[in-house]
């Protein structure tokens, strides 16, 4: 079967790293192997590994030698409390908007209240 080239002549890519991380879903167990992924995917071990590689440097999964075998698992990607959400709706206020009108005018009486 013949693979499928780009305009560029380059091959299509058939195995994504969303393609990979799906594995994690349909593996019985907390990890996979590059196995696991190649025949999910119908890819080489070789392919399996690259893309699992990308992602750890992409920090979605971590993996560790064992037992003469390479073991991958899906790492915790929720943010950190001190990143920045670009989703926060803070970011979709107009700079210099408070919610008060007349802020410039009465800036000590708006931060420190009646004096």
């Amino acid at each position: 079967m013949s693979r499928e080239r780009e305009d560029t002549g380059r091959y299509t890519e058939t195995v994504t790293l969303d393609g990979v991380l799906g594995v994690f879903e349909t593996v019985d167990g907390p990890v996979v192997t590059s196995g696991d992924v190649a025949e999910a995917l119908d890819c080489s071990r070789e392919t399996a590994r690259r893309k699992l590689s990308t992602l750890e440097e992409q920090g979605s999964v971590a993996s560790r030698k064992t037992a003469g075998r390479v073991v991958w698992w899906r790492v915790d990607s929720r943010e950190e409390p001190n990143e920045i959400n670009p989703d926060d709706p803070f970011w979709e206020l107009e700079p210099g908007a408070s919610g008060e009108d007349d802020v410039s005018e009465n800036v000590d009486e708006v931060l420190y209240g009646d004096a």
